[in-house]
């Protein structure tokens, strides 16, 4: 009889480990759509960083940034009626038997406004090739505008650098950031990044052969987030070009930051076929800074570029729209100007 109870355990536990480490669990599935409806006119990309302090007050209260931004993403899902919507929410990773990994990450798919697809996922890498993969299983097959939002902390410019709280072990960076964006699509419309201190020249330099438009602050956002329902704008004029929606996400963005910030707010958006004319240089400059600085910090507060003495002869505001408060108090409260290029001291 023992001898049978330990073959049962032994066949229990294989079966438990052998489903901990399958990639992802279906939850629901098609829940009200009808695959004759019509092939999506766009498709919206959402990754919600949510694995590491995401906490801040407002009015007194307590919120979850990540969890703020993941209501806002599941409205603009159920408003989408002429595209499709994948929510991807990297909640932190658990495990199961201190070894195995929980499946912790959700992934949301709406189509013609409708959830057909609520997956729990883990990842074992620190990118965004799980994501990715999912995004090209159920995504449409026909061709659609490709927009893409990430909202979390700064990347970091430094390649190796850790980035998940859950998994310290996993690295981040500016690099993969970019070489993931491809595994979506070859040629994206628009990449909004809701982060501080991504708009610097690495970062743009990286994007530039990849995607149309951006829109990024080169300051700190302070878990504030951009605006992610441009999903209505798209809805009202599914053609609209790539940088029209990116002057009304910065717009919407800088006004909705700046009603409730008392710090510097600076939100640019950039029209990457002229940036891309003059990027590389500028970007060499910066890395070179880096490397003589030695420094590559992953949240320590942007400077305007054009105010590094290395750096300012290569900075142009060709195909740069920026939006920019001064903070209403501290040293850089008579900043009125930026070049909306940021780097690191």
């Amino acid at each position: 009889m023992k001898r049978i109870s330990d073959i049962t355990l032994i066949t229990f536990l294989t079966c438990f480990m052998l489903a901990g480490c399958s990639s992802t669990e279906k939850l629901t599935s098609s829940a009200g759509y009808s695959s004759t409806s019509p092939s999506p006119k766009y498709s919206v990309i959402y990754v919600i960083h949510g694995d590491a302090n995401y906490l801040y007050h407002e009015n007194g209260k307590a919120y979850q940034a990540d969890q703020q931004a993941l209501m806002n993403a599941l409205k603009a899902g159920q408003n989408a009626t002429q595209g499709e919507v994948f929510i991807f929410h990297q909640r932190p990773e658990k495990k199961v038997f201190f070894f195995f990994p929980k499946k912790d990450r959700v992934f949301y798919h709406y189509k013609s406004g409708k959830l057909i697809q609520k997956q729990k996922y883990s990842s074992e890498y620190g990118d965004l090739t799980h994501e990715a993969n999912l995004f090209k299983e159920y995504s449409d097959s026909e061709p659609s505008r490709t927009f893409f939002y990430y909202l979390g902390h700064e990347i970091p410019t430094k390649q190796g650098s850790s980035y998940h709280t859950s998994q310290p072990n996993l690295s981040f960076d500016s690099h993969q950031f970019a070489k993931n964006l491809r595994l979506f699509s070859d040629s994206i419309a628009l990449t909004v990044l809701s982060t501080c201190n991504n708009a610097n020249p690495l970062m743009l330099n990286l994007l530039a052969p990849i995607t149309k438009a951006v829109v990024a602050s080169p300051q700190n956002l302070h878990l504030s987030y951009m605006d992610v329902n441009s999903v209505s704008v798209l809805e009202e004029d599914p053609s609209i070009s790539a940088q029209e929606l990116a002057e009304t996400i910065s717009r919407s963005s800088f006004q909705e930051l700046s009603d409730k910030l008392y710090t510097a707010v600076t939100v640019a958006h950039y029209d990457m076929s002229k940036v891309k004319l003059y990027i590389s240089p500028l970007s060499k400059a910066y890395e070179q800074h880096l490397v003589d600085v030695e420094k590559s910090p992953r949240f320590t507060d942007n400077i305007d570029c054009a105010d590094l003495e290395n750096l300012k002869s290569y900075v142009k505001d060709d195909g740069v729209t920026l939006f920019h408060k001064p903070a209403s108090f501290g040293r850089n409260k008579s900043n009125s100007s930026h070049s909306g290029w940021g780097c690191k001291e």
